[in-house]
């Protein structure tokens, strides 16, 4: 499972990199990240960092695999709520 969170941290982290030089070079609403996804594509990045950290954090803190898998997934649903609310 290690590596399905490190995928997941990976993919997360390339996504954001990409969504922020896509907002600073943009030079109209078209090719603005925040235009073409919106909040539904601010809550996938999210939830992509947050589950692949939560279960690296967890696998590598020694808990047994079903725990790190909850919390993974737990940290991926508190990003998508979070993500919501700011």
């Amino acid at each position: 499972m290690r590596a399905a969170y490190g995928v997941a941290l990976v993919a997360g982290l390339t996504t954001l990199i990409a969504w922020v030089i896509a907002v600073a070079v943009s030079r109209t609403g078209a090719g603005n990240p925040e235009q073409r996804f919106g909040l539904r594509g601010r809550r996938v990045v999210g939830a992509l960092i947050a589950f692949g950290m939560g279960g690296l954090s967890a696998a590598y803190g020694g808990w047994p695999a079903w725990a790190a898998i909850v919390a993974a997934v737990a940290a991926a649903g508190a990003a998508i709520w979070y993500v919501g609310t700011v």
